[in-house]
């Protein structure tokens, strides 16, 4: 079947990221039938001059809350000490907490990657999906922080600079009714053309 949107990819999202301190929404499919799935991951991204994302707090906001969520999880380094996935709520997921150290000394260093993936979830569209809708995807944050070289184990917050996280997952049950119903009528003209003709 064709998907009328296309796929959100990581180039198309990020690209404030490499320019300045930004969260940014992955989502693998963003069109969704009734009882299929997509996973959602977030990034972190800093701005030229800065080493690597050291600390992240935020919340993931979704207009489900955290209904049809699953496997919510942190990526590696960015579950270091002290970190954590979240809690579910009305509004999503709360107290997201993630990061990853930086000890020069002894040669423990931070992953530089911008941006880096932080967090990942899986979200499945109801089954009995009576109509098409969005499910609209956010970030609120209060804590944002960065390693500005690689020499040094102290942070500095980037807050004040950062780009909030959105996206939109759209779950369309249209299609999956129409394809029923046209492979329907299909088998019952193939099951009828015999006996039209003159058949058995």
């Amino acid at each position: 079947m064709l998907r009328t949107a296309p796929l959100i990819s990581l180039a198309a999202v990020s690209g404030a990221a490499f320019a300045q301190p930004a969260i940014t929404i992955q989502i693998d499919d963003p069109v969704l039938l009734p009882g299929e799935s997509t996973t959602v991951t977030m990034f972190a991204g800093y701005g030229r001059g800065d080493y690597a994302v050291a600390g992240i707090e935020t919340d993931f906001v979704t207009s489900v809350g955290s209904d049809g969520w699953s496997d919510v999880r942190l990526l590696a380094p960015m579950g270091g000490p002290g970190t954590a996935p979240g809690g579910a709520s009305p509004s999503g997921f709360d107290g997201i907490l993630a990061g990853q150290v930086n000890f020069p000394d002894p040669d423990l260093y931070a992953d530089p990657t911008n941006p880096i993936a932080f967090w990942q979830a899986t979200y499945t569209a109801p089954i009995d999906a009576g109509a098409a809708f969005d499910i609209d995807l956010s970030t609120v944050t209060r804590r944002y922080d960065v390693y500005f070289t690689s020499s040094s184990s102290r942070s500095e917050s980037r807050l004040d600079e950062l780009v909030e996280g959105s996206g939109t997952i759209t779950v369309v049950p249209a299609p999956a009714s129409a394809v029923v119903l046209a492979f329907g009528a299909l088998c019952f003209r193939r099951r009828r053309r015999p006996n039209s003709t003159g058949g058995v």
